[in-house]
């Protein structure tokens, strides 16, 4: 496991126990101990051993981690989807993810690569840990013609994130746009949620996010890709979200006060309702807009609900 991980240790301290101790961009980590079990998994007879890490220190931003665990689908060649390539449990080193904004969706692992509808860009090799397909511009133009990011940057598709981290140049400039679609709008600005920042409400507390979508604009991210340009829609509901206080928030956090450099991180929120396909055999990054409410019928090797 630490040659697959890049780093070899003597582990004379305990050498009868393999330590991790992993860092995120958005600020959690987590520390354990590696270990080897037998795992039962969908469509499949036989029981694989896995490694996986059984974690006794989570850290985070906030004084709970809202998650249970992380599960590594990364590109290294120490996470589950190598390991299943690896004991001839899938074909492919693909994943793929579906999540709905009702919560819940399906995720894959190995099996055919969607054919049609797709949109496709390769994945940027020099950045090997990440899954990103270059640079990226934001833009909040369908009505008011707001470009948000006047520098393109490197944007990361990171499942592991709930929400999605722009540069502070973008974010700046995003608050701005979205203060001025809400001008007209009897909605009014709130001091500080507990869950997030940039917060509204009416003078009654918001249900749903699809009682209040209306008032907000969609987004646009558009990647460069040589002389083409490739662009993902994002519409309301993939941005904002509704917090226990009844108000409106944007998921969309400033990345360079969490860490995240020069990167653009589009977190879950932002995936919602489109198919997202990590192509680890062809070096490539797809999706698609989908209903993650229904797992389609030809299902992958290894399929789960979430």
């Amino acid at each position: 496991m630490h040659k697959d991980l890049g780093t070899v240790h003597d582990c004379t301290e305990h050498p009868d126990q393999c330590d991790y101790d992993i860092n995120y961009k958005d600020g959690y980590s987590s520390m354990g101990v590696l270990l080897t079990d037998k795992f039962s998994l969908p469509m499949r007879n036989d029981r694989p051993n896995l490694a996986f890490g059984c974690g006794y220190d989570q850290q985070g931003e906030k004084e709970e981690l809202e998650v249970d665990g992380i599960l590594g689908i990364g590109r290294g060649t120490g996470d589950l989807v190598s390991q299943l390539k690896q004991q001839g449990l899938i074909t492919e080193n693909v994943v793929g993810h579906c999540l709905s904004s009702h919560g819940g969706g399906y995720l894959f692992f190995g099996g055919d690569v969607p054919s049609t509808g797709v949109t496709w860009l390769p994945m940027v090799q020099e950045y090997t840990i990440y899954y990103s397909p270059g640079k990226v511009t934001w833009n909040l133009d369908v009505l008011l013609k707001y470009e948000l990011s006047k520098t393109p940057r490197v944007a990361v598709f990171d499942s592991g994130s709930a929400y999605s981290y722009v540069h502070k140049d973008t974010y700046e400039l995003l608050i701005q746009a979205v203060d001025v679609t809400l001008q007209d709008s009897t909605l009014q600005k709130v001091p500080d949620d507990p869950e997030l920042t940039q917060c509204w409400r009416y003078n009654q507390p918001i249900q749903s996010v699809d009682d209040v979508k209306h008032e907000f604009e969609p987004l646009e991210l558009t990647f460069t890709h040589g002389a083409s340009q490739v662009t993902l829609d994002i519409p309301p509901e993939n941005y904002i979200v509704v917090t226990e206080r009844g108000n409106v928030c944007l998921g969309i956090h400033n990345g360079s006060e969490h860490g995240m450099g020069e990167l653009n991180i589009i977190g879950d929120i932002t995936m919602q309702n489109h198919l997202v396909v990590y192509d680890n055999e062809r070096a490539r990054i797809g999706w698609v807009r989908a209903s993650c409410d229904i797992m389609p019928g030809s299902a992958p090797i290894i399929a789960s609900r979430l």
